[in-house]
């Protein structure tokens, strides 16, 4: 099968699940679909594209949602969990890619600070059960996160050896861990408890969608 074709047709499938399970995905999943979508209104959309963008963020929100149950349930490792959510960032940004123009995508691939921020945030809200309220201050934070470790993250994915990559990954993991000090502000205590219980692997999931180049 031609591969453009199949492309297609896993995106309409992408689409077409996203559709009939809007209307039964539960209030928070469509606040953070509603919230994520408005988060990229940078990119200019027509209405439609509103529409089926804000579809697309809700069906990732929900696979976040299912796979945090499945890898509960599992006992899954961390490593499988990463593997997992990056397969869904990458379903969600072709997707993405289907909607947009190839300026807007491209547009979108450039802003990597709202692209990490608002990834993050949408495993946050699934992790720690955000409330509708704690998204924005939650959001701000992340994106101030990238911000100052942009350069160590720029490092980290132009190291063209593992040493490299090694030492980056230290002060990354350094600069990643003292930012973690602004979530106490605006996190419950049960909350702050399960985020440094999943610290690293939040970490993780940031570095993931920042170097992602599809």
């Amino acid at each position: 099968m031609n591969k453009k074709i199949l492309r297609i047709a896993s995106i309409s499938l992408f689409l077409l699940f996203a559709n009939n399970t809007v209307n039964a995905q539960t209030q928070p999943i469509e606040e953070i679909g509603t919230y994520i979508t408005q988060n990229m209104s940078f990119l200019t959309m027509t209405p439609l594209q509103v529409d089926q963008i804000y579809q697309i963020n809700v069906q990732a929100a929900t696979a976040i949602e299912n796979l945090d149950q499945k890898s509960f349930a599992q006992n899954s490792s961390q490593k499988e969990n990463l593997e997992s959510f990056a397969k869904i960032l990458k379903e969600r940004n072709l997707a993405l890619q289907e909607i947009l123009s190839p300026a807007q995508f491209q547009l979108f691939q450039e802003n990597k600070i709202a692209r990490a921020a608002t990834f993050r945030t949408m495993v946050m809200a699934r992790i720690l059960d955000l409330s509708n309220d704690q998204l924005t201050p939650v959001f701000n934070i992340n994106q101030k996160v990238v911000e100052n470790v942009r350069k160590d993250l720029d490092a980290y994915f132009s190291s063209e050896n593992n040493r490299g990559k090694n030492n980056t990954q230290r002060k990354l993991h350094k600069a990643l861990k003292k930012a973690d000090k602004a979530f106490d502000q605006v996190l419950s205590s049960q909350q702050i408890t399960i985020y440094h219980e999943n610290a690293d692997f939040l970490r993780s999931v940031l570095r993931e969608e920042y170097g992602t180049k599809n």
